[in-house]
């Protein structure tokens, strides 16, 4: 919910748009900033390693990765990664302390 919010207040238009480029993939909506797969895949990633510790590593990895292919596929830019990641962060943090 807090990534949409932001999202549609930001309005920051994609990489393909801005830089008049051909993404590698159709973008979700016309909107960049954040990032919600990578918000969705860090919100995952936590919860799982929270319940199993012993897999914390590699699902918090593929986490990453899943924003690292955000920006490589151009439908992110590098910022709108870190913003997701860090509103999946901040939720963790108040759900899980």
């Amino acid at each position: 919910l807090l990534v949409s919010i932001v999202k549609r207040n930001a309005g920051r238009p994609r990489p393909a748009v801005t830089m008049m480029l051909d993404g590698y993939a159709d973008a979700p909506d016309q909107f960049s900033f954040p990032s919600g797969h990578s918000s969705a895949a860090l919100s995952v990633a936590i919860s799982i390693a929270v319940l199993f510790p012993a897999i914390a590593v590699p699902v918090l990895c593929l986490a990453v990765l899943t924003g690292v292919s955000r920006v490589v596929i151009g439908v992110h830019y590098p910022g709108d990664v870190v913003a997701g990641q860090l509103i999946s962060i901040l939720i963790a943090a108040l759900v899980f302390r």
